[in-house]
């Protein structure tokens, strides 16, 4: 299912040389994950895996590719990752410690190193950093960053309008322009 703030989309079309500046941030919360000896460890469980690949069905519509993929080192999120390169190619992927260990602060630091030629960052990562960032780069300025501020469960996504360089990036510098989440049907959660 994909939710679109029509105020936000509306913005996001009003002219061609915005829509060509702006860059794309995707926020994904990992899918389900089973029980393993230690947090890290644990991998995605069979229903996890279903909305592993429903997400990365439903980002690959929304998200033509990805020049940067971020992801926790969690067995989860890594996981969750391997849809979303065979769907997206990113262009470098980088698993990095401080989306499983730093919080918002850090991750956020991790996006504003992407460089000027990134267009698409997409960052695979935990609650309540997930949510958290995505509401603070919102600033509350659409109902999907709004909604977004309460959490955001297993394999979700926001997908968001950055118009700011990603160095420069900062609370309010981008919109919350879509909230993506798994498509199951009976069959496919098995």
């Amino acid at each position: 299912m994909t939710e679109t703030d029509p105020k936000a989309a509306a913005a996001a079309s009003s002219t061609a040389s915005a829509a060509e500046e702006a860059r794309i941030l995707v926020l994904i919360r990992h899918a389900r994950a089973a029980a393993a000896a230690t947090d890290i460890e644990r991998p995605l469980s069979d229903s996890g895996a279903a909305q592993a690949q429903a997400l990365a069905t439903a980002l690959s519509t929304r998200v033509r590719s990805a020049d940067l993929l971020i992801v926790s080192p969690a067995e989860r999120a890594r996981q969750t990752s391997q849809p979303i390169i065979a769907r997206l190619a990113p262009g470098r992927t980088l698993v990095e410690e401080d989306v499983y260990f730093g919080g918002g602060r850090a991750v956020l630091e991790l996006i504003r190193e992407a460089g000027a030629g990134a267009r698409t960052v997409v960052v695979v990562g935990h609650e309540p950093t997930t949510s958290e960032l995505a509401a603070y780069l919102d600033g509350g300025t659409t109902d999907l960053g709004r909604r977004v501020s309460y959490g955001m469960s297993t394999a979700n996504a926001a997908v968001l309008r950055v118009e700011s360089p990603w160095a420069s990036l900062t609370g309010g510098a981008a919109q919350v322009i879509d909230f993506l989440t798994p498509d199951l049907t009976p069959d496919r959660a098995k």
